[in-house]
């Protein structure tokens, strides 16, 4: 005899025996914990911009010019990544399968777009991401020890690597622990933007005005300077991405993920406006291109003791995103591993802890292969690459399917105007 009891996605066969002594099956549905909107918004939050509103925003005013612009561009970017982002959810409500836009392409165009769209990811996406992001996390931890000149390169590598390989193992931990990890990790992002605008209000007040006073001054007027511009605006908001990743993982896909998208952007635009303004309240448009960590001299010239403090938020918000890139990217590799897209030993599951340390590990050694050997400086060109074309794939997704399943239901429906 047969006996289902569902206690919480997985079956497992048990024996038990009869009043005859016989055995019996007795198979158990056992659901793990899925993400509420409060988890996937904290992912979001914390993936999108990661540590790049913190230090790279004097690249971008290298190519806007002025301060009106700056702050026009970063609004901008923000929408056009927000209205992506919803064409995005629009194709995973409809394909809700873990693997995002490999998932897509898979459904909608075939096995060959997918593949290639998947080993393209591993070697310009995923790995450079994880290498970037923990060289970022070790390098202002290094900095407060070599204050005033740039720390050793082989250090700042060596705990990146040390980082990477300590979050991969909290990664190899049951889902709920990584995800109250992401929760704590996210507030230290939010704590650093409250801090850096609160500062920023204070100063305004207090008079230091006076990169406001014509703040169109040096815009550009070229075209492709505000085109680069955009691009970067684009590159700023990046990460959002990893959420359709984890679609198996959400809670009511449906209906939280629109949810989601809609509140993590509202909260990230708000506050990159609001982050970007205060940073131009004590520098002025000149030394933000000459500044490399734009929040670190924010916070010297409030005070020289907030140097240090911020520089660790910074650290903190560079583990948050790596963290939860880590969680959902694996998730993709995996699944596509039972495709037989890659190796099969990287489909496989933990059974007790629900997490693919198979794919996980096999990033983790690539990535760290990237950090020691490659040149960073390039990571950040490859991985804004190949997010274009990652955008552009999953946009012909979206259309193909308003012409393939026009009755499909779709919660959420994009309008094409």
């Amino acid at each position: 005899m047969e006996l289902r009891e569902k206690i919480a996605g997985k079956t497992m066969p048990l024996l038990q025996e009869n009043r005859k002594g016989n055995a019996e099956t007795v198979i158990i549905e056992i659901e793990h914990p899925k993400l509420s909107v409060f988890q996937t918004c904290s992912i979001v939050i914390s993936s999108v911009g990661g540590v790049g509103l913190f230090v790279a925003i004097s690249t971008m005013m290298m190519t806007t010019g002025s301060v009106g612009v700056l702050l026009i561009i970063v609004l901008v970017s923000g929408l056009l990544n927000f209205s992506l982002a919803k064409c995005f959810a629009e194709v995973a409500i409809i394909l809700p399968k873990a693997g995002g836009p490999y998932f897509f392409l898979l459904q909608v165009f075939g096995e060959l777009p997918a593949f290639l769209f998947l080993w393209g990811f591993i070697f310009m996406i995923i790995t450079p991401s994880w290498a970037y992001l923990a060289y970022a996390s070790s390098l202002y931890i290094v900095q407060l020890f070599f204050p005033g000149c740039r720390p050793p390169d082989s250090a700042t590598k060596l705990l990146g690597a040390c980082i990477l390989v300590s979050v991969v193992i909290i990664n190899c931990l049951y889902l709920k622990y990584v995800t109250k990890i992401q929760a704590l990790l996210t507030s230290t992002k939010l704590i650093a933007s409250a801090f850096i605008v609160v500062c920023g209000i204070v100063s305004a007040a207090n008079g230091n005005v006076e990169n406001y006073e014509d703040i169109f001054e040096g815009s550009t007027t070229q075209p492709g300077d505000i085109a680069v511009s955009i691009l970067s605006g684009m590159f700023l908001y990046g990460g959002w991405q990893l959420i359709t990743f984890l679609l198996e993982e959400i809670e009511s896909p449906e209906k939280n993920l629109p949810k989601t998208l809609s509140i993590s952007f509202a909260i990230v635009i708000t506050l990159s406006e609001l982050i970007v303004a205060s940073y131009f309240v004590l520098i002025s448009p000149t030394e933000m291109i000459d500044a490399d960590a734009v929040a670190v001299l924010f916070m010297e010239r409030i005070n020289p003791a907030f140097g240090p403090v911020i520089a660790v938020f910074v650290t903190t918000t560079a583990i948050s995103s790596l963290n939860a890139i880590i969680l959902a990217q694996s998730r993709m590799v995996s699944a596509a591993a039972r495709r037989h897209h890659l190796p099969a030993v990287l489909g496989t599951l933990n059974e007790k802890y629900n997490m693919p340390w198979a794919a996980i590990l096999f990033l983790c050694l690539i990535a760290l292969f990237v950090l020691f050997f490659a040149k960073l400086s390039n990571l950040i060109f490859m991985m804004s690459f190949y997010a274009t074309v990652m955008g552009l794939s999953v946009l012909f997704c979206f259309f193909a399917l308003r012409i393939k399943r026009p009755t499909a239901k779709r919660p959420l429906k994009v309008s094409k105007r």
